[in-house]
This record gives C-alpha cells, structure tokens and sequence, in this order.
C-alpha cells in the first residue's frame, strides 16, 4: 500500500470528551485519501478515521518523519472551480520535490482543509487545524477576502497566496510587523484596467464602431474595484458608459443587463464576472441574440471549467490575467504530466503558481537550514527582489512593505488573452505583442 502523502480534512468536527479527573480530549473526524494497488492498478480510497490532534511541532525538526505543509482552499462553494486546480497544482509540486529527494533530507507532506468561501469561521477553524497538525507554512491558493489574512497572520509559519487584491496588501500593511508572514505573490487588481484600456485602445488591431461600453461586475470588492477604476479611465478617454450594473455575486440570470446592451449596441462589453457559473450563464444568455460588440470577462476564463463548459462558444472572448503559465518547454511538459494525471488541461494559472509557491519557500528553507527558522525564512522571502525568484509564470520579487510580487515586463507579466479553437492564447505579455499570435474577430461578430 502505497500512501498519497496528504490528509485530507474535508469534514472536521470536534468532541470533548471529559470523564471525571481527565483532562480534555478533542478527537477530530477526518476523511483520509489512499493511493492503493488492487491488481495491479493503482486505485484511490477514501475512508473516515476518527483520531487525536497530532501534538504541535518540536523544535528539533530533525527527528521528524515528514516536513508537513498546509493547504487550506476553496474546495466547495463558488471558488471550488480554483480549488481543484489549486489542490491538484500543489499535490504535484509536492511529489515531483519529494521524487527530487524532499527538503533538507525529509520527505513532504500535505494537510489540506476546505475553507468554503473564506469566510472568518472557516479560516479560524483552518488556521487551528493546521497549528495542531504540526504545518510549518500554508499554501491555500486563493482567497477572496481578508479573513484568513486575519486568522493566519499572528502566526510564524509563511503563508503564500495569489488572490490579486489590493483589499489583502493593505491589512498586511497595516498589521506590520505581526502580518510579516503574509506574502501576495502577484500585484493586485489596479493593475488590470490600465493595462487593458491601453491595449484595447492603442494595440488591438481592431476598428471600433463606437465609443460605448458596458460594464457589469459582481458586488464583490474585488470586481467592483476593477469595474470602477475602468469606468474611470474610459470616461476620461472619452468613452460612453451605456450600462455601470452591479449585480449580486454569483447570479445567473442576465436579461435585465442584456437587454440594456441590445439597445444600445456597445463596441466593448466589459465583465468583471469572476464567477465561473456567472460568467458562463452570461455569456450562453448574450450569444442567443448578440450584439457586435467585443467580449472581455475578468478572471473566470482561468477556471479549468470555463472553456469546458462553453465548448466553442468561448471562442473570441477576450480575458487578462496577472499570473498563467509560459511557453516554455518545462512547462509543456507539465501540461501533458497533468493531463495525464487528470484527463484534463490544467487551467492557465493555478497548478503553475502552486509550483512557484512551493519552489520559493523551499529556496528560503535551504537558506536558512531549517523549517522552522521563521524570522530568517519570511525575512528571506521579504526580500526575494534581492534574490528573485524564476518561476513558472515568471519572475517573481517582493514589495518590502506590502508584501505582493511586482507586475511588469521583467517581473510577472500581465497575460492579455484570447480563447482561439477552445485554448486560451497570448496576445499581448505585459507592453508586448506576443509572437506568433493574431486577434482573431469574435465569430458573432459580423464582418
């Protein structure tokens, strides 16, 4: 029997059991994942375990077994989308190091938590679980919100996520130094709109047909934040707003925003529509009667469902991100290994990013010589511009004083995309064109 390296603690429910003269004792339920042979082919299982917390880690780290890891993310709920590329990324990260020799003579090991959707129950309750496993640093991916910022920052141990919005850097900011263990791996989402509105405008080779545009987003910070700083700098540039809606995060039902759109037939329809199932109902509602206007959706088209979902009918639509992948050999690579592995395309940023995330605090605890030398290992990772980091999607550095990774064309590019024949392709990477790639006119757009 050959064990998959993880536990995965999807449902945790704690029960004091206090008998007269004995101190409290708290058994967690858990659902364990194994990789097993059963004639020949490997299989997994999952089976519900009850057992004690695990004491919290010693110091002499060189008597442990394994060096275990957090991986508290999204797996139910609106972001489980991510959290699947999110907990397959990591899990292969992990087992290619440990195939590589493990860190510092010890073999890996993942606890993984759900967090639903971030909410400050959720991230307590993760951030308690991975004190009492033992984890050393946290690696939940994305989040939506500041909660688990909260809920992890008075710890030591590191804590890498890529959420992209500046709502996080700022509590960071704020709580300094305690927060000095939270890292943000990517600029935040003031970065999109100028980047988009520039390459709309002076580098897209299209002929607009009018100046309108309409905008619609979900209700959370994030979109509106992107939603908003593009009206502005789309009405400084002369540009008419037809429609500014602000919707319910996750809806599904269009008709009220789309029938503002058929009437007044905007050149640019601008969705900051981060929610998988919303964007993917939009987009279904729009191309039964559609308008000849561009489609740009923030964020959701990284979904490894998006493009699943639409089939052909995500073909022109056009999205930015601050993180995908390179065309690079070792990471054409890693595509056939995931797809292999998941009978899938990994999505353009999540599997790659967790791959970085891991790499970076390996390279800070080969530095300092020990898992838990957190002062010399977040001071490392503080001060990664000095040392930077080449990763997957690209260099990576750290702002000293707000702890994210600096966007530009010698740091982590922003990736301008279109969806061409079902595969998400480069247009522009940061400033520049990328090679070999055209913009292609929307299909229901009529030449």
């Amino acid at each position: 029997m050959k064990k998959i390296g993880f536990v995965l603690a999807l449902l945790l429910l704690t029960v004091p059991l206090i008998t007269a003269c004995q101190p409290e004792t708290v058994v967690e339920t858990v659902v364990v994942t194994e990789e097993v042979m059963v004639e020949g082919e490997e299989k997994v299982i999952t089976k519900v375990v009850e057992a004690t917390p695990e004491p919290e880690p010693q110091e002499n780290w060189e008597d442990w077994e394994t060096i275990k890891i957090g991986v508290p993310t999204l797996l139910t709920g609106a972001g489980a989308p991510m959290g699947t590329d999110i907990q397959a990324g990591i899990t292969m990260a992990v087992e290619d190091a440990n195939e590589a020799g493990g860190l510092l003579g010890k073999k890996i090991e993942m606890v993984v938590t759900d967090i639903k959707e971030g909410g400050a129950d959720e991230c307590r309750t993760a951030a308690n679980l991975m004190e009492r496993s033992g984890a050393v640093a946290v690696f939940p991916g994305a989040l939506y919100g500041p909660a688990c910022i909260h809920a992890f920052g008075p710890y030591d141990w590191p804590f890498f996520h890529a959420s992209a919005i500046q709502e996080t850097v700022d509590v960071v900011k704020e709580n300094m130094p305690q927060y000095k263990n939270i890292f943000m791996t990517s600029a935040s989402e003031t970065a999109y709109s100028p980047n988009n509105f520039k390459i709309f405008t002076e580098e897209l080779p299209y002929e607009w047909p009018n100046k309108k545009v309409a905008l619609l987003g979900g209700d959370i910070t994030y979109d509106m934040l992107i939603q908003s700083s593009f009206e502005e700098i789309a009405k400084e540039n002369g540009w008419e707003v037809v429609l500014d809606d602000t919707y319910p995060y996750g809806t599904t039902d269009f008709s009220a925003q789309l029938s503002k759109i058929r009437a007044e037939d905007p050149a640019l329809i601008y969705g900051v529509i981060t929610s998988t199932d919303s964007s993917v109902a939009f987009m279904n509602q729009f191309l039964e009667n559609p308008t000849d206007s561009i489609v740009y959706i923030q964020w959701s088209p990284a979904s490894p469902e998006f493009i699943g979902l639409l089939e052909d009918k995500a073909n022109g639509i056009l999205w930015s991100t601050l993180y995908a992948y390179l065309d690079t050999e070792e990471n054409k690579e890693f595509i056939e290994e995931f797809n292999s592995r998941y009978g899938r395309d990994p999505g353009a940023a999540w599997p790659f990013v967790m791959h970085d995330h891991l790499g970076i605090w390996m390279e800070a605890v080969k530095s300092c010589e020990s898992p838990v030398a957190y002062d010399c290992i977040n001071t490392y990772i503080e001060n990664l511009s000095d040392h930077p980091y080449e990763g997957r999607v690209g260099t990576y550095g750290m702002d000293k004083e707000g702890h994210f990774s600096p966007t530009g064309d010698e740091w982590i590019p922003i990736h301008f995309i279109q969806i061409q024949g079902q595969k998400n392709v480069d247009l522009f990477l940061g400033t520049k064109k990328a090679e070999d790639t055209e913009f292609q006119l929307p299909p229901w757009i009529e030449e």
